[in-house]
């Protein structure tokens, strides 16, 4: 089976998902796995600003051994990583509407990169057409947890 990368914007479900899914695959949530590495991510955004953070999340996407990889929001602002994503595995996008996004994130104190609306919408369309090109395939991320955990098992059971 090919390895699976769950990528799209914050709040858009992946680490529920990604729990769902621990049920029957080996499944690594990257930002989980920074934060029991280096710490908080908001720290460690203020201190070694997020220039520090896309080169640990680098190492970090290399090294897991999972069999899906749940990705931070950003993880597509590098082309290496991209690159890496495509020749490895599937890349499986949770499409998202920026509505909802919001309404999950705005009180998050743990998302360095949410400071206001405006600036986290035009975040959210730089990255939606890098999203789209790098995915293999494109799932509706207004579908439950559940809905969208089972049509990820699907994908699994059809690429073993």
């Amino acid at each position: 089976m090919d390895k699976v990368y769950l990528i799209g914007f914050m709040g858009t479900g992946k680490t529920a998902i990604g729990r769902n899914l621990q049920v029957h695959y080996h499944v690594e949530e990257l930002d989980e796995r920074f934060v029991q590495e280096y710490g908080s991510i908001t720290e460690f955004f203020a201190k070694h600003g997020e220039t520090g953070f896309r080169d640990r999340e680098v190492e970090l996407l290399r090294s897991s051994e999972a069999e899906i990889v749940v990705t931070g929001g950003g993880i597509i602002e590098r082309l290496e990583n991209r690159t890496f994503m495509k020749e490895t595995g599937i890349v499986i996008w949770i499409d998202t509407p920026f509505h909802l996004v919001w309404n999950r994130i705005r009180t998050d104190p743990s998302r360095p990169l949410v400071k206001s609306r405006m600036t986290v919408e035009k975040l959210f369309r730089r990255r939606r057409p890098i999203y789209a090109r790098l995915a293999d395939i494109r799932l509706d991320g207004k579908k439950s947890v559940r809905e969208l955990a089972k049509e990820i098992e699907t994908i699994l059971e059809e690429n073993v």
